[in-house]
């Protein structure tokens, strides 16, 4: 009779280690899953970089920390340094790329424009970054910041800015431009 009491308890102990093990993992399966950065954004993204010869040092000589330096090919592209992704949809919606050493143009065909659902582009302190503020620049329709201080921007501010219905915060200080704000600014 002891030995029988025994296995039962054995019988019960085995059956809740069983039935947690499987809830567990139910748990697990049930979750919502993290998307990964979908591969049009990655290719963008890394045309991009490829878009610019990065180069810097700070005054004491030493290598300065370039984002874009750490970017490989064969990972996810929304666990790049200065890159935050939707969760649930795997596109990038930041870039924050300020003090990378960027040197070249900002071409009005970039692949950065291919990047439709950033809020916010901080490309800051990149001071060779240069030319002129593309008119491309308002297919990134979402941008709610937009800061490009302190690189070498020069001409007119366009004025499809004026387009960038969601824009709230807009820097540009510190670069070369000319003129006056465009009026569709005040839209």
């Amino acid at each position: 009779m002891i030995h029988s009491c025994s296995e039962r308890k054995m019988k019960i102990i085995w059956s809740l280690c069983l039935i947690f093990s499987l809830s567990d993992s139910t748990l697990v399966f049930a979750s919502p899953t993290k998307h990964l950065c979908r591969p049009d954004q990655k290719d963008a993204l890394w045309e991009f970089k490829s878009e610019f010869y990065v180069e810097g040092f700070h005054s004491d000589g030493t290598p300065v920390n370039k984002k874009t330096e750490k970017w490989r090919n064969n990972t996810d592209c929304c666990t790049w340094d200065g890159v935050s992704c939707n969760p649930k949809k795997g596109m990038v919606v930041e870039l924050d790329l300020e003090d990378s050493f960027l040197n070249g143009p900002l071409r009005s065909n970039s692949s950065l424009f291919r990047l439709q659902h950033l809020r916010s582009l901080n490309l800051d302190n990149n001071t060779n970054l240069y030319g002129i503020l593309p008119d491309s620049i308002s297919s990134l329709k979402y941008l709610r910041v937009l800061s490009l201080a302190r690189c070498s921007l020069f001409g007119k501010i366009p004025s499809s800015l004026g387009n960038l219905s969601h824009l709230t915060t807009l820097g540009l200080s510190a670069n070369g431009f000319t003129g006056e704000l465009p009026d569709s600014m005040g839209n």
